[in-house]
């Protein structure tokens, strides 16, 4: 669980208004590396926990207008770890539970799409050096 760490703080940013800067992908993707061999990997805990984990606030994004759900720089890493710690200690179904995560999980896979696709970037061109 703690493996992760690094993956959820690099997606959360999908939910803030910033983001990271082009650089800080790369110092992420090596800290990844270093506890996760395949992309594949990395992308099935962003799928299946961070993006399932922000989906109810996708959701609720919408109908809020972008304002108050969202931190301007970042996410807490305090929260991060509570969120996450949460999140995994309950069974995964249970999560689903919830209707709105339902309805949320793809526009939190369209919210997460960006970071992914430069994570995967900087992942691969550190893998094939």
């Amino acid at each position: 669980m703690s493996n992760n760490f690094d993956i959820w703080i690099v997606i959360s940013y999908s939910w803030t208004e910033i983001g990271l800067e082009e650089q800080e992908f790369a110092k992420y993707a090596e800290k990844i590396i270093a506890n996760h061999q395949t992309w594949e990997d990395v992308n099935s805990i962003i799928i299946k926990d961070v993006c399932a984990s922000f989906a109810f606030e996708s959701f609720l994004l919408f109908p809020c207008m972008l304002w108050f759900l969202m931190p301007d720089w970042e996410y807490d890493n305090d929260y991060l770890k509570n969120r996450m710690k949460s999140w995994y200690a309950k069974p995964y179904w249970t999560h689903f539970m919830n209707p709105l995560r339902v309805l949320g999980f793809p526009l939190a896979l369209i919210f997460s799409n960006g970071v992914r696709k430069k994570l995967k970037h900087e992942y691969q061109k550190i893998i094939l050096k």
